[in-house]
This record gives C-alpha cells, sequence and structure tokens, in this order.
C-alpha cells in the first residue's frame, strides 16, 4: 500500500501513471484522448505552459515537452525552437497545447496567430499541426474540434 504525505505527490503519482499509461496507449485520435492527458499535465499550473507533444506516423507518443514557460498570462514562443525540436525527435506530427490559468479556454487571437506560425514552419519540413489544445483548471479547447485547424 501507498502511503502520500501530500496532495502533490498524489497527483504528480497520478501524472507518472497516466503518463506511462499514455507512452504505451495505441495512439492520440481524438482531441478527447489528448485533452485528458494534457489537463492532467498542464491544467493546475499557475503559470503558461507551452507544450507539444510529438507524433510519429501512427500517432503515437514520441514525447511531450514543455517546451516555453510563461507568466500568469502569457508564454512567448519561439517556432524555431518547435522545429529544432520535432527535427530531433524524427516527429511526423504534433499536438500543440498551452494552459490558461485562468480558466478561460477560449482561443485568444495570439493564440491562433502561433499557431499558424507553427503551422507554417513545421509545414516546412513536412511536421503536420493536427490539434492545438487550450486547458484550464475545469476544462479544454480542441482547436481541430472548433475547426480553427
Amino acid at each position: 500500500m501507498f502511503t502520500y504525505n501530500s496532495a502533490d505527490e498524489v497527483v504528480h503519482a497520478a501524472f507518472c501513471i497516466m503518463e506511462a499509461k499514455m507512452a504505451d496507449a495505441e495512439n492520440f485520435t481524438s482531441p478527447e484522448i489528448a485533452s485528458n492527458y494534457l489537463r492532467l499535465r498542464l491544467g493546475q499550473s499557475e503559470r503558461e505552459i507551452f507544450c507539444v507533444l510529438f507524433l510519429n506516423s501512427n500517432h503515437q507518443l514520441i514525447s511531450a515537452e514543455d517546451l516555453f514557460l510563461g507568466t500568469i498570462d502569457q508564454a512567448s514562443v519561439y517556432p524555431r525552437e518547435v522545429v529544432k525540436r520535432a527535427l530531433q525527435l524524427n516527429a511526423s506530427s504534433c499536438i500543440l497545447s498551452h494552459n490558461h490559468p485562468s480558466g478561460n479556454t477560449t482561443p485568444s487571437d495570439a493564440d491562433r496567430n502561433i499557431t499558424r506560425r507553427l503551422q507554417d514552419a513545421l509545414q516546412l519540413i513536412a511536421v503536420s499541426v493536427i490539434d492545438h489544445i487550450i486547458v484550464g483548471p475545469s476544462g479544454s479547447t480542441s482547436f481541430a474540434e472548433k475547426g480553427l485547424i
């Protein structure tokens, strides 16, 4: 039987289990699968984190990486760094994600602009962006489900 000293330890243990299951999962075939994983990974953070799920040609997870850390309401994202990491991992597609600590997961103009910039940059190296998911403490918004990708 496991004993935990704090709620943070319980959350960390749950995240480790979920991450192991996702790494072994067949693939990220729906926004719901990715959203569940990303809400656990990013949803409770007090600062914006920009995460990229790098996937192989079968949409299996190669790596989930928090590439940029921001403030309570913004994070600077550099397409060059995302492209560089996609090449290093030999990814064929990716899912972009970041959290909105405010809880409002409605995409902003800045969210839409960085998504377009990343799509354009990644397209040059034949890596497709299959979704951008914004997560909050109690919900998420998928660009793919909203027809924004």
